[in-house]
């Protein structure tokens, strides 16, 4: 039968992590699984290149639609009669 134990450590320098408990038992074989937790905060450069980006992109959409470059669509048959040209 498996035994667990599971701890929350943070990654070191050089990506080590050190992982210590007194129920491991010498030279008993282990199976290490890391599960990386996902960012849940942008940092505040990153969030400007986003939003740069984003800006970027949504003024090309506005020249565009003003000059005309956009079609509006009812339905999918425009589409597909559109895509037939």
């Amino acid at each position: 039968m498996f035994k667990g134990i599971r701890q929350r450590v943070t990654v070191g320098k050089g990506g080590r992590i050190e992982f210590l408990s007194p129920e491991l038992p010498v030279g008993v074989t282990v199976e290490i699984i890391i599960l990386i937790e996902p960012s849940t905060q942008e940092t505040q450069k990153e969030r400007l290149l986003r939003l740069s980006a984003d800006d970027k992109q949504l003024q090309k959409a506005r020249k565009e639609f003003a000059s005309g470059q956009w079609v509006e669509l009812e339905n999918n048959d425009d589409l597909d009669e559109l895509l037939k040209k």
